[in-house]
């Protein structure tokens, strides 16, 4: 058990307001006005379970923090539930007194949830080293060639995001909430790291986690700034809106004497170096960065090769198991990061060579005599830099599977058909995670993006669509099926349906050629 006195310490902004019970509700009024202490002397002693933001998960003892969110969530309205199942404790953003519950009241629930789960767990995160990685795509995969490159350096390090949480390489969880999760699991999985004798974590950082101020009582020594497309509108609103969420982890998180590590290319960049509170470190293929590619690079059907130059210093070679030239910004971005940290190129390289990234142009391999490959690419920029790399080497014809998940952006589905059909020869349109949306509807929006020269299908089972796409297939051609990388699962209504493209692929493979 916890004392509630610990969780007030680390809130610089509150007021404590009394138990209130039958006896005492006339005076409501009068304790939510005069109680304005700092600590107050009457629950230094409290024990607490634990802290949760969900009224239905409320135990016995436990915090109930009401949070308000910019998707327009307003926990306040849950607060009396958690209280009749047990909250000893709510945290809200008003004065308004609770029968049976003593109230905290803060300006900002957000940042109180992160300062007192930084609390409640003994702030690990001042005995770690963070690197935080945003940007739209390109996180995962940068995420894995920075812990790849401070293992072989001696690190002990850990990893948070998509893929879950890891620790030298060895999965803790391999599916969390989201991919910068909230706080009681963000600093519960800094724990871990930090008692396994952690000391550097690598986290992706999502523009919802720094909007809603996941991150609180955080500070991050590295900041990575991969690219930016559209993504999450339907959340942010507008493209600038999501611009800014990505650009606070470099003006309020990043620490001044830190370093940022920046896309050049990408044209964002000035807008991430004015707002960067650090040193700024830049990368890129054409233009002229701190770290870019020295000639021409070798796209192959197994692998990537280049050379990096640095600014002193000869260039060195990087041979990647990972396709495409979105990968060879990825390793630019880990080498910049690797240079923050003083570390020699030849290792960074050699650490790089042995790196897999799960559902990222992951090879589905049954002595089929042609290419099959699962990737992750859920935007229009992603599928479009998934499908040109899957050109360079495909001496057939190319063929994509792709749907969109419904409830989110509809604005961004004929986009993603435009992508698809500007880059493939035959699209196969299917579902994705339809949610509680028709997936007819969602179809039919994507379906104006369709260019008329290519051979295009509308096949709604996704796993009927994978089967015509690899029956259809012939020596010498590239499948690639996009959207869901390694996730295991569909999401249909409100129920998780197991389904994992490569799985699925594997299966009809060996039907045919196994």
């Amino acid at each position: 058990m916890k004392q509630l006195s610990k969780l007030l310490a680390a809130l610089p902004q509150k007021k404590v307001i009394s138990r209130l019970n039958a006896s005492n509700r006339a005076d409501r009024a009068d304790r939510a006005v005069q109680a304005d202490y700092a600590d107050h002397a009457d629950h230094a002693d409290q024990e607490i379970g634990t802290i949760v933001h969900d009224s239905r998960s409320v135990e016995p003892g436990d915090v109930f923090v009401a949070l308000r969110e910019p998707s327009g969530r307003d926990g306040r309205r849950y607060a009396r539930d958690a209280v009749a199942r047990g909250a000893s404790v709510v945290v809200q953003e008003s004065e308004e007194g609770l029968d049976d519950a003593i109230v905290i009241s803060v300006p900002d629930t957000s940042r109180a949830l992160g300062l007192m789960a930084a609390a409640y767990y003994g702030q690990p995160a001042t005995d770690l080293c963070l690197i935080g990685i945003t940007g739209t795509n390109g996180k995962t995969t940068v995420s894995l060639l920075v812990e790849a490159i401070l293992r072989e350096c001696g690190w002990a390090v850990g990893g948070i995001g998509t893929l879950g949480s890891r620790f030298m390489g060895n999965v803790l969880d391999w599916k969390l909430g989201h991919t910068t999760p909230y706080p009681m699991e963000l600093h519960g999985t800094l724990r871990k790291i930090r008692d396994r004798g952690g000391e550097c974590v690598v986290m992706e950082v999502s523009s919802h986690s720094l909007v809603w101020q996941r991150l609180s009582g955080l500070r991050f020594t590295t900041g990575v700034f991969t690219n930016l497309s559209r993504e999450h509108l339907d959340d942010h609103k507008t493209f600038d809106a999501y611009k800014e969420a990505k650009m606070v982890l470099f003006s309020k998180y990043l620490e001044e004497k830190g370093n940022a590590v920046l896309n050049m290319d990408d044209p964002a960049y000035v807008h991430f170096k004015d707002a960067s509170r650090a040193q700024v470190r830049s990368y890129g293929l054409d233009k002229k960065a701190d770290v870019r590619r020295a000639g021409p690079i070798g796209y192959y059907a197994d692998r990537t090769v280049m050379k990096v130059q640095i600014q002193s210093g000869p260039p060195f070679n990087v041979t990647l198991p990972l396709l495409g030239r979105f990968n060879a910004y990825n390793a630019l971005a880990a080498i910049s990061v690797g240079l923050g940290f003083g570390i020699d190129c030849e290792l960074m390289s050699r650490a790089m060579s042995r790196v897999r990234v799960p559902g990222r142009l992951e090879r589905v391999e049954a002595g089929q005599p042609f290419n099959v490959l699962v990737d992750f690419a859920h935007t229009p920029d992603a599928l479009g830099a998934v499908l040109s790399a899957c050109r360079e080497w495909t001496r057939g014809s190319l063929t994509v599977v792709f749907g969109c998940g419904g409830d989110r952006d509809p604005g961004k589905r004929p986009l993603m058909a435009r992508a698809a059909s500007t880059h493939a020869d035959v699209v196969i349109v299917t579902t994705d995670n339809p949610r509680t949306e028709p997936p007819d509807r969602i179809i039919r929006d994507i379906e104006p993006g369709l260019l008329p020269h290519v051979r295009s299908h509308i096949v709604q089972d996704r796993g009927e669509a994978i089967h015509k796409a690899l029956s259809d297939a012939g020596e010498g051609d590239t499948v690639l099926i996009a959207g869901r990388g390694d996730t295991a699962y569909q999401i249909v209504g409100e129920s998780q349906i197991e389904f994992d493209d490569r799985f699925k692929a594997r299966e009809c493979l060996e039907a045919h050629y196994g």
